[in-house]
């Protein structure tokens, strides 16, 4: 799941995840998750939604569907436990700094490690 890209090209993510991470308090919106789960939205326009998730250990999130495929920045590492509509489960090991891309898709996310993880997720809107 995880993409190789140089280190400058992660520099530059991890860059923008910090501006996203201190955007004016007012932009930000805290949306629906599950109970200890939190998901923020801290940048919005017609191309791309930015959100930071936070994934306590032993959270479980609902099932969810993503409409439209987007970039996962990790900024604090562990283990999540993604579950498919179909039931299938994946376990990553996620670490700071890696980048990965996901598609549009329906699944859950549980956080069954000792450490939490935060990630910033960028939906790319118009990539249908």
């Amino acid at each position: 799941m995880g993409l190789a890209v140089p280190r400058t090209a992660i520099t530059a993510v991890l860059m923008l995840a910090a501006a996203l991470l201190i955007a004016t308090p007012g932009s930000r919106a805290a949306l629906p998750a599950a109970p200890g789960q939190t998901r923020t939205t801290v940048l919005e326009n017609d191309r791309v939604r930015a959100r930071v998730n936070d994934y306590p250990p032993g959270s479980q999130g609902p099932e969810h569907e993503h409409l439209v495929p987007r970039v996962v920045v990790v900024l604090q590492g562990g283990t999540l436990e993604i579950r498919a509509a179909g039931g299938e489960a994946k376990t990553l090991q996620l670490s700071p700094g890696q980048v990965v891309w996901r598609p549009a898709e329906k699944h859950a996310i549980a956080n069954p490690g000792a450490t939490a993880v935060r990630v910033v997720e960028v939906d790319i809107k118009d990539c249908r």
